[in-house]
């Protein structure tokens, strides 16, 4: 009997059965909700700031670049102009005489921006290089030269349809604009947004900085 013990004693006992380890998808997870908590607290105020550009710049302001001289020296060639969609959008769609407006041109298929001089209902003729409305001559104070506007054609005369607008580059020497297209008339609903401030920061232009120009 104390053998048979014996050589039970001598067996080797059982070894236990490792405990399984937890898996480490657990703690990648937490530390992955830890570090995007993180991250959002750290950097979340760039999402919200963008969001909130995009807003502004899609549905309120609008951007241009000027890519001709038409409108000179008021927007610079390759100068940048910030316009305001909603002044159009929500209030009166016929934009004032004055304005400079982007806008949609079906004759041409471009987006393009030229300066409101002709409101539905007047006459808008020339007479020795001046525009006159409705025969009175227009006092066109942001043009850099006066009396050099000319028609296409002498004795040309333009009476504006409702609902249109008649559009004119202050550059008046080098603007292709109502004067000369076969529709001179444009829709007020094409018209998309109006010039607040344009920044000329391109070597060589007409002026330097950032002006007021609506």
């Amino acid at each position: 009997m104390s053998e048979e013990k014996n050589e039970r004693q001598e067996l080797p006992q059982k070894t236990q059965k490792p405990k399984k380890t937890e898996k480490p998808e657990k703690e990648t997870n937490e530390r992955g909700k830890t570090t995007f908590g993180r991250f959002l607290r750290s950097y979340g105020y760039l999402f919200v700031t963008v969001i909130v550009m995009l807003v502004l710049f899609r549905g309120i302001f609008l951007l241009g670049f000027v890519t001709s001289g038409s409108m000179e020296t008021t927007l610079p060639t390759h100068s940048v102009f910030l316009s305001w969609h909603l002044s159009y959008a929500v209030g009166d769609p016929v934009p004032e005489r004055g304005d400079i407006v982007l806008f949609d041109s079906d004759e041409l298929g471009e987006t393009l921006v030229k300066r409101v001089v002709g409101l539905p209902g007047e006459t808008v003729s020339f007479r020795d290089g001046q525009v006159l409305i409705n025969g009175t001559a227009l006092e066109e104070t942001y043009l850099p030269v006066q009396g050099i506007t000319y028609p296409q054609n002498e004795g040309d005369s333009f009476t504006v349809p409702g609902g249109c607008v008649f559009l004119m580059g202050d550059h008046r020497d080098d603007s292709l604009d109502s004067r000369f297209w076969q529709d001179p008339f444009v829709p007020a609903s094409n018209i998309r947004s109006r010039a607040l401030v344009d920044f000329s920061l391109w070597p060589g232009n007409t002026w330097l900085g950032v002006r007021r120009v609506g």
